[in-house]
């Protein structure tokens, strides 16, 4: 691995070639982190105006820099180091300024909105060696209707309601950032078609678990009021339960935003009662992400057993946790990824389950 520099045009300006502390974060429903620790003599590479981005030779990952510091202690010692965000973070730069208005199959939806605020917005708004990378066909059927959200946060949103997510690639040969909407791998124990991923305590994989459950703020059912007022108002009824025998925990969702009217090719056109409604019914998939249930498990994994980061299990598969002593069973996907490189050693900190719904934290120390 090595740590290359690169200015705003994405151009090598040279590479650091010591790192003290590297803490690289991979998230799945959004943008990752990272924080690089150096010696001083490196730090003309990074300063303000000069160094930008900072790129891994072994992931195709790219950092942001968004914060700089030098320190001299009173013995003369010096260090330095950067932190910043992933490069899926520029898409937050960029605003829906209008009334968006798209159907289609998820992925098609969110390159639309990428290559509408992003790449072909004009040279004032298009963000430089961004391109779209090559389209799956992924995800199902929705409509979507925004006005004045970040376009890295509406994706974010949008996929999470169907467990995907997005990616801007970087390609260093090529010198581009490719977009590109994806979905980790079923790994439970469930399925047949990928190899299994199961943290168990009869495995001796996992140690040290502490559990907990909180369905305080879970929501299963929204009612989403959109255009009309009164007995005339239109509103949806979007129910997530697979058990009709679940407990229904209701929310209202305010939806009022939603216009029946939108422009296409400078006509203005009014929607079907059926295609509004899809409106409504996704705004209510979309909010009810956001009282999901908690139910977390913090455990430590024996790095020495059997599965292996990146071959058996990686960032954004479905994965099973079973704790056999106390009946603990669940499927998750792997949402955080932390890797802290401190010279020979390397730890692995994995989050399951999104951030307010955390399943399962794990410490993982191998030798590098």
């Amino acid at each position: 691995m090595r740590i290359i520099v690169l200015n705003k045009d994405l151009e090598q300006v040279g590479v650091i070639g010591v790192v003290n502390t590297l803490i690289w974060t991979r998230r799945y429903y959004k943008p990752g982190s990272f924080e690089l620790h150096f010696p001083a003599k490196y730090y003309d590479l990074v300063r303000k105006g000069y160094g930008k981005y900072v790129y891994r030779t072994d992931r195709d990952e790219l950092g942001v820099i968004r914060e700089r510091n030098f320190t001299e202690s009173d013995k003369a010692q010096k260090t330095a180091f950067v932190k910043g965000y992933f490069a899926e973070e520029l898409l937050n730069n960029r605003v829906i300024n209008d009334n968006y208005n798209m159907s289609g199959i998820l992925e098609d939806v969110s390159r639309d909105i990428v290559d509408t605020y992003c790449i072909s917005s004009g040279s004032a708004r298009k963000i430089p060696n961004l391109e779209l990378g090559t389209r799956k066909g992924i995800g199902s059927s929705l409509r979507l209707q925004v006005t004045g959200a970040n376009v890295g946060e509406q994706l974010y949103t949008t996929e999470q309601s169907q467990g995907m997510s997005h990616r801007l690639a970087y390609d260093y040969v090529q010198n581009r950032l490719r977009f590109e909407v994806w979905e980790g791998l079923d790994r439970t124990d469930g399925q047949n078609v990928n190899s299994w991923a199961t943290f168990s305590d009869s495995f001796r994989n996992i140690r040290d678990a502490v559990y907990n459950q909180d369905e305080t703020d879970y929501k299963n059912v929204a009612y989403v009021a959109g255009a009309g007022e009164g007995s005339n108002r239109t509103i949806v009824e979007v129910d997530i339960r697979t058990d009709p025998s679940e407990e229904r925990r209701e929310t209202w969702v305010d939806a009022r935003d939603l216009q029946t009217t939108y422009t296409s090719g400078g006509t203005q056109r009014t929607y079907t009662a059926a295609q509004y409604q899809e409106l409504l019914r996704q705004r209510g998939l979309d909010k009810l992400t956001q009282f999901a249930q908690i139910e977390t498990v913090n455990s430590n994994v024996d790095p020495a057993a059997n599965l292996v980061y990146g071959t058996d299990y990686d960032l954004g598969d479905l994965c099973t946790y079973r704790y056999t002593d106390v009946n603990i069973e669940m499927s998750k996907r792997i949402t955080e990824i932390t890797e802290t490189i401190e010279g020979s050693r390397r730890s692995l900190a994995l989050t399951f389950g999104i951030d307010k719904a955390s399943d399962i934290r794990q410490v993982i120390k191998r030798e590098t």
